[in-house]
Formats: C-alpha cells, sequence, structure tokens
C-alpha cells in the first residue's frame, strides 16, 4: 500500500476529498501490478470510477479472468501503453472521497468473487432480439408495448415486473435483447430476479440491486412556433414597460432546447440496500461510447455485481453490529435508570418505615401510660373503648414490621429485582448526598 501510494505527486485536502496527480505511465503500471478493485479501494475510488479514469486517458485495463490466469500460471497478455495524444492527458488528476480502509479480508473475499465470476463464460447479446425472451425481458416488452410515447419521444416501462426502461421506439429491441441477455446469465449464476416498486431488482446473496436502463437523450435548439414567437413579443414588450417585474434570467418565452432519443443505450445498478437520496447508492454505470457498446460492458456489470455483494454485505454486518451494541447500551441504560429508581423506592420505604416506626413506639409507649395511669381509676365505659381500640391500632402497627409482613410488601412493590445487587452502598452513598 505503502509502494502505491508513493507513486503520487501531490495531494490537497479539500472537504473530505483528495486531489492528486500522476502520470499516466505511473498509473498504467499500477493498474496491471493490482487487481482494479484492490488498487481503485487504495484511492477512495469504486473500481467503476477508476475505470471511467483509465478510459479517459486511454489507459488500458485488465480484462476479465486476467488475475485468475495469472494465479494459476496460465499465459496473459499486457497490452502496451498508446501514446498520449496531447501534452495535457499525460498527468491523470484524481479527485477522490475519503472514507474508511477496506480491510483485507473484504479485498480478499472480493479477488475471490472475481475469480469465481470469470469461470463463466462471457455475456453474449445477439444483434437480433430473441424470439423468446426470459420471463422479465417479456414482460418488460409487454409493459413497453402498452406504454405511450411521450412528447420526447421515449417510450418508459415502470411496473414492479420489468426492468425500469426508459427508451425511444426505435431502441426497444436492442435494450430488450440486452435485458434478455443479461437477465440469462443472472439465472445461470443462480441469482435471483424479484419484483420491486421501482422495477424489478436483481438478488445477490440477498443483497438487493436496482436495475435500470434507459436511452441517453440527445438535445438541438428547440425551433419557436407562431405561438411561442407571438408570446415572447409579449413579454418583450411587457419587459420594456415593466422592468422591474421580470428577472435578469426570466428572457425566454419558450424552452431553449428540445431533446430526443440518441441511439445510445446506458444500464444502471443501484444498491438496493440504500435510501434513494444516498450518494453512495451507485453501485455502477455502463454505457455505448466510442469502440465500444454496453452489450460488451455486460460483463464488468457482472462483476460490479458480485464486488458489490461483497462490499455490502460487510457494511451491512457492521451496521448489524453497530445497531446491536447500540441496542445493547440503550437496554444498559435503561436498566441502570430502572435499578437507579427502585435503589430510590427503597430508601424512600426504609425512611417511611422508620418514620411508621416512631408513631408505632410513641403510640405503643402512650397505650402503655394509659394502661397504668387512667384505666385503673376509670370506670367510664367510653375511656375503656378508647383504650381498646388503642391497643388493637398498636397491635395492627405492629404487625406492619414484622418479617412476613416487610417481604410481602417488599414484594408488591418490586423493590428488588435480578438486576439489583444484595448490598448497594454506592446508591446508598448517592442517596444520602
Amino acid at each position: 500500500m505503502q509502494d502505491e501510494k508513493a507513486h503520487f505527486a501531490g495531494e490537497v485536502h479539500n472537504h473530505g476529498r483528495d486531489r492528486r496527480n500522476m502520470s499516466r505511465e505511473e498509473l498504467y503500471s499500477l493498474v496491471w501490478q493490482t487487481p482494479l478493485s484492490r488498487l481503485a479501494k487504495s484511492f477512495g475510488l469504486s473500481d467503476v470510477g477508476l475505470r471511467k479514469i483509465c478510459v479517459k486517458h486511454d489507459i488500458p485495463t485488465p480484462p476479465l479472468g486476467y488475475w485468475a490466469k495469472r494465479v494459476h500460471g496460465k499465459q496473459v497478455h499486457q497490452p502496451p501503453l498508446p501514446p498520449a495524444t496531447n501534452e495535457s492527458s499525460n498527468t491523470v488528476y484524481l479527485v477522490m472521497r475519503t472514507g474508511p480502509v477496506v480491510p483485507p479480508s473484504v479485498t480478499a473475499a472480493q479477488e475471490d468473487a472475481l475469480a469465481h465470476e470469470s469461470e463463466h463464460p462471457a455475456i453474449v447479446v445477439p444483434s437480433e432480439r430473441p424470439v423468446r425472451l426470459h420471463l422479465v425481458a417479456a414482460a418488460t416488452a409487454k409493459a413497453l408495448r402498452a406504454a405511450k410515447v411521450d412528447h420526447e419521444g421515449f417510450k418508459h416501462a415502470n411496473i414492479s415486473e420489468a426492468v425500469d426502461v426508459m427508451v425511444g421506439v426505435h431502441s426497444i429491441d436492442r435494450a430488450l435483447a440486452i435485458i434478455d441477455a443479461f437477465a440469462c446469465a443472472l439465472q445461470e449464476r443462480g441469482y435471483a430476479i424479484s419484483s420491486h416498486e421501482d422495477g424489478v431488482q436483481v438478488v445477490v446473496n440477498d443483497v438487493p440491486f436496482l436495475w435500470r436502463l434507459h436511452e441517453i437523450k440527445d438535445r438541438g435548439p428547440h425551433q419557436p412556433t407562431k405561438e411561442e414567437l407571438k408570446a415572447q413579443a409579449s413579454r418583450e414588450e411587457s419587459r420594456a414597460r415593466w422592468p422591474s417585474l421580470y428577472s435578469s434570467r426570466d428572457t425566454k418565452a419558450y424552452r431553449s432546447w428540445d431533446y430526443f432519443p440518441s441511439g445510445r443505450l446506458a444500464m444502471t445498478l443501484f444498491d438496493g440496500t440504500r435510501r434513494r437520496w444516498d450518494q453512495d447508492r451507485l453501485v455502477g454505470r455502463w454505457h455505448d461510447r466510442k469502440g465500444k457498446r454496453l452489450e460488451d460492458c455486460l460483463d464488468e456489470a457482472m462483476a460490479a455485481l458480485v464486488t458489490s455483494t461483497v462490499a455490502i454485505s460487510h457494511r451491512l454486518a457492521e451496521e448489524a453490529e453497530r445497531a446491536r451494541r447500540r441496542n445493547e447500551e440503550h437496554e444498559r441504560r435503561k436498566r441502570e435508570q430502572a435499578r437507579q429508581e427502585r435503589a430510590l423506592k427503597r430508601h424512600e420505604f426504609v425512611l417511611k418505615k422508620a418514620e411508621d416506626y416512631v408513631r408505632y413506639q410513641s403510640l405503643s409507649t402512650f397505650a402503655e401510660f394509659l394502661e397504668r395511669k387512667v384505666y385503673r381509676y376509670s370506670g367510664e365505659e367510653v375511656i375503656d373503648r378508647l383504650i381498646g381500640e388503642l391497643k388493637t391500632l398498636v397491635t395492627l402497627m405492629g404487625q406492619n414490621f414484622e418479617r412476613e409482613a416487610m417481604q410481602e410488601e417488599i414484594v408488591r412493590l418490586q423493590l428488588y429485582t435480578d438486576d439489583d445487587a444484595v448490598a448497594d452502598p454506592d446508591g446508598l452513598e448517592h442517596f444520602l448526598e
């Protein structure tokens, strides 16, 4: 790791981001020395992001299965680094987010997943739409047939049984062929495809991924209609008369651009365990580009699925462990609070008993006094009745201080539970402060 970092020429921190620059030769050397997934993690990037940087600077990257063949001693091919097209492209600028270091166990598991994935044959998309489609592709085709073309020329299939697709009419067959090939490859690997409110989701080892395919939009200058030109003239006239009512940006009464299908397709995978607004929800996006079509990127998408599954499973396990610890701490605090409340109740119980005992002793002494001084000189029945009731009261009060009565009252008031120690000197000291 230190050797990899030593290749960087500079580093600037900016709001949790690093900007580093290196030559094309240095990045090319690192890419062919270290698996892309591990190298990307050491940079704080995703493997998809690092691959995009390599494509941008025309740096070749190892194909799928390269590292597995190299580990087993098979012959591999490393293409040379093409010359830079201009002087500026010879320097690679990396802007990356700083984040937690990926544990070696996760990186090793990702490499194992990639090695296992390389054993499968490459995903091949036929040049024409298959006659018999996979169930997901068939559901998507049905949804597209039922969808209406919007004002930009796109059809949008967004039902729970179909892939979330937005394509132009002329790209429907090609999109269905891609969906069919990828769905069949998922099925061959034992991965599940389930319904979801945002379109079907791919489930790999209990980790869900949302699947989207769309056609990239092109745009051209909007040609205003007669009605729009008339509205524009009216607005300019009003603006000249009342300039304070219009902002500096409120200049046109019609849109500047028209959008329409470009014929270029893109496929996106999202982490289904994250919320829609999470910045890290994107797993990867693959699209048509010069020299490489989306059909040729499906193996990369499958590799991203398996490596992301490992990382997401690790993250979910960590989150579950943190949640378990938080719950344990919360329960411990609740028990501690309840224990302190019971300690306070016990102290109040003892004080109340002490006050009752003082009253009991006072009444008992008074009853003895009456028996000695008053009763023997008294012939009044009223006094005798009063003394009798006093003696009865003293007897009843005395019963409250017997062991069985005290035990029953302590249990009824729940002054002790299994969480309470036999002796609680700390609580007593806290009470006496």
